[in-house]
């Protein structure tokens, strides 16, 4: 059976002159992210962490953090991941409360006097990333053993436990075991013309993309992805429109990642489809993308954008395929594609439970063998299902807003303002409402060189949906405040409103 141990450092070893990841313009070879994996793996047990020990990793986009992942999922220990973006004194509480034994951060983070202070108070050793080629990994000096009590302890098969983005609320922890994280690859994998993990590893002479927040699982997958399956990596620290057409001019991607947020920049931008030439399709995920979005791209770029579906609970739920959405999208238009064959799902009503008929609006449940012990477990978004397995989320019951008994979904609501020409991009939050309890309010951005005003948006909004959907709010803003995986975050929209309330 495939397994971390030995497709990554199979995959470490084929070639080690051959070059893996790409940042800032310079090539680094397997070999020089092997050496970055050997030296963590040597500093954990000089530290005293045990073989099946957890790691607290603050994780940045470089190659030397890529190195610090591997090194952990390709062993037996737990990967605990910290948000470096985080504020001093909110970093050392996620710390304080999770308490583990080792923390591995850059030398940028552990310059940041309060890291060291929090890893002094619960006695946690330190693992340092140098960014130094001859000596990429060393420990903190003053922290190089584990001196703490009642460290965290892992479950025995948790190779990942993932910090959620917090795009609707606070972020919470999920596990995620390595028979878990392995079914997630085969399924990413299939999505790829039914490639799959069988059989000894190969290098690939394509070059993945990688502008994922590695502290995000979109990332995380991302990079565990391409290891797994020998592709070459070209790394963005963040998501930057001009760096990343730059790379696919010089790398020539079959299929181009990018977030719904950033199509909608592609989509403004002075881009041609011949920029695009070697790109077959765009993969767009993290947030809902509008049928509207979907369309300008095959209009401008004809090339379709492949939706998909998937959280950090439930990983790889529905995707397109290509084929399948030259045959069904205009058949099956909104939908995010088929639910895997490795999942389960159904539509109940959010107060009975009772499971809905094919094509009703609902709560979406998902049941997968491999996750969550087999149990059906409710998410928080609204869904239809068809018999054929074809999945539309519709909106999610934590942003669905009660105005007055009038059920309405931000979601819905935003898609619709979108379609205005004036607007590149909006987010609808529900805010308080002393009369009715809670009314939409609209975060607006608006297109290069445009001039709408509210007073022209409100209007246009009353004509182009139902009374009650219509916000009440409305604030114009340079760009949406957003996590490091791209979605808008709710918790800072919201706050834009707060002299409203």
């Amino acid at each position: 059976m495939t397994n971390f141990h030995d497709r990554i450092r199979k995959t470490l070893k084929i070639d080690p002159a051959a070059d893996a990841i790409q940042f800032e313009g310079k090539w680094r070879s397997w070999g020089e992210i092997g050496a970055i994996v050997d030296g963590v793996d040597a500093a954990l047990v000089q530290a005293g962490s045990p073989p099946t020990g957890a790691v607290g990793c603050i994780l940045r986009n470089t190659p030397e953090h890529a190195g610090l992942i591997l090194s952990v999922v390709a062993s037996d220990r737990c990967l605990i991941t910290l948000n470096p973006f985080y504020p001093d004194e909110t970093l050392a509480a996620d710390i304080r409360k999770l308490r583990p034994p080792v923390i591995a951060a850059s030398s940028e983070d552990w310059s940041r006097p309060a890291l060291k202070d929090v890893a002094r108070e619960i006695g946690a050793a330190g693992v340092e990333l140098t960014g130094d080629s001859a000596a990429p990994v060393r420990l903190v000096a003053g922290l190089e053993k584990i001196t703490g009590a009642e460290m965290f302890v892992p479950d025995h098969d948790v190779v990942i436990y993932m910090l959620t983005s917090g795009t609707t609320g606070t972020p919470k922890r999920v596990p995620l075991t390595r028979h878990r994280v392995l079914k997630t690859m085969e399924v990413a994998l299939r999505f790829e013309r039914n490639r799959t993990l069988d059989g000894e590893p190969t290098l690939r002479k394509a070059v993945t993309i990688h502008q994922g927040a590695l502290v995000h699982i979109a990332g995380l997958w991302g990079l565990i992805h391409a290891v797994m399956g020998g592709f070459k990596i070209c790394m963005l620290d963040k998501f930057n429109l001009a760096e990343w057409r730059q790379a696919v001019r010089e790398h020539k991607p079959r299929v181009a990642s990018i977030p719904p947020s950033a199509m909608l920049m592609l989509l403004e931008s002075d881009a041609t489809a011949e920029e695009f030439e070697s790109v077959i399709a765009f993969r767009c995920g993290t947030a809902p993308t509008s049928n509207e979005t979907i369309d300008r791209c095959w209009e401008k770029f004809k090339k379709p954008l492949l939706t998909n579906y998937g959280s950090t609970e439930f990983t790889g739920v529905s995707g397109w395929e290509i084929d399948d959405w030259r045959s069904n999208w205009e058949s099956h238009r909104g939908s995010v594609g088929r639910v895997a064959k490795e999942y389960d799902a159904r539509v109940v009503n959010p107060d009975t439970g009772e499971v809905l008929a094919f094509g009703t609006e609902g709560v979406l449940e998902l049941r997968g063998d491999f996750v969550w012990e087999g149990k059906w477990v409710r998410t928080t978004d609204l869904a239809r299902l068809d018999a054929d397995r074809y999945l539309w989320i519709t909106g999610r019951t934590d942003n669905a807003i009660n105005r007055g008994g009038f059920k309405v979904h931000g979601e819905e609501i935003g898609q619709i303002i979108e379609r205005h020409p004036d607007v590149r991009e909006c987010c609808v939050v529900g805010v308080a409402d002393k009369r009715l309890g809670a009314v939409p309010a609209a975060a607006v951005v608006l297109r290069e060189g445009a001039k709408l005003t509210e007073d022209e948006l409100r209007a246009w909004a009353r004509a182009n949906m139902l009374p009650y959907q219509a916000p009440t709010l409305y604030r114009f803003i340079d760009d949406m405040p957003r996590t490091p995986s791209m979605k808008p975050k709710i918790i800072e929209i919201k706050a834009l409103f707060e002299d409203a309330v």
